[in-house]
């Protein structure tokens, strides 16, 4: 059974601090026997959007800057396969993202955030102000431990297409890294136990905690990051105050149990989805 864990920690402006966590929980994790790492959304900086300070754009970077070659460097250093996210400078765009590094520091997959939400989903916040919708669509990969791994973040699991192409694309596990406050609090479990639940599939969702250093003030995020099985059963819940990390073994032979049992993709009816594809009227 892969092992795999969620991450969270309190963000800063200065990526070596968050770094220096990835660090920590890594070692954490490794001495856990964990093969699978997923850490929290924006793990390289603040939550952002709280603040349209044009500033804030020196704190993205490409895929090969600072903190993600130093998280690239982690994952080698510990043999786990690490899923660390970002905020993305690919010429003049800017994306929330997310690379998978496998346990020899190599990159499998990266992915953008698909849904940046038009509205202000967090009072005040603006996520379209720092990102670009992603062109990446849903890749999965194939891990060296037996679990097939896709990505949606934050945002994206509010709707159910992002999660249903990842599990089409043939995921047996769904990371969801978040960043979120309290407002949120009474569906936080009820659409991440729904997405494992209607696509047959693990969920683990790394979640932030605390309140950012150098981001926005008052904002405080709830940690509590999950791991659901596709029954819906919460396998790992982590503190809704502290850094941590928890973790969970994946059993892949009752997942292809319950996917056998529960016939949902096979009862599917493609033919009279089209509807899905058009704008709302």
């Amino acid at each position: 059974m892969p092992r795999v864990a969620v991450a969270q920690f309190t963000g800063s402006v200065s990526w070596e601090e968050n770094i220096a966590a990835v660090r920590r929980l890594a070692s954490r994790a490794a001495q856990a026997d964990v093969q699978v790492l997923c850490f929290h959304e924006l793990a390289s900086t603040v939550y952002l959007p709280f603040a349209e300070d044009p500033g804030l754009f020196a704190l993205a970077e490409p895929e090969d800057g600072p903190s993600v070659s130093a998280a690239r460097a982690i994952a080698r250093e510990n043999e786990l396969l690490l899923v660390y996210t970002f905020f993305e400078k690919d010429g003049e765009r800017y994306y929330n993202s997310a690379v998978v590094f496998g346990p020899r520091g190599e990159t499998l997959m990266k992915y953008r955030k698909t849904s940046v939400p038009t509205s202000r989903l967090l009072p005040g916040a603006n996520e379209r102000y720092f990102f670009q919708p992603g062109d990446l669509r849903f890749p999965v990969v194939e891990t060296p431990f037996g679990v097939c791994l896709g990505i949606v973040i934050c945002y994206d699991r509010n709707l159910p297409e992002p999660a249903r192409c990842v599990a089409l694309n043939g995921a047996d596990l769904l990371v969801v890294p978040i960043t979120t406050t309290i407002l949120v609090r009474p569906w936080w479990e009820l659409l991440l136990r729904a997405r494992a639940v209607e696509n047959i599939m693990y969920v683990a969702a790394p979640s932030r905690v605390g309140e950012d250093k150098g981001g926005a003030a008052g904002a405080c995020y709830i940690g509590e990051s999950l791991i659901v099985d596709p029954r819906g059963e919460v396998l790992a819940h982590a503190s809704a105050r502290d850094e941590g990390v928890v973790w969970a073994d994946l059993d892949l032979e009752m997942l292809q149990r319950q996917r056998k049992q529960w016939t949902f993709f096979e009862d599917r009816r493609p033919e009279l989805y089209g509807i899905l594809s058009k704008e709302r009227r």
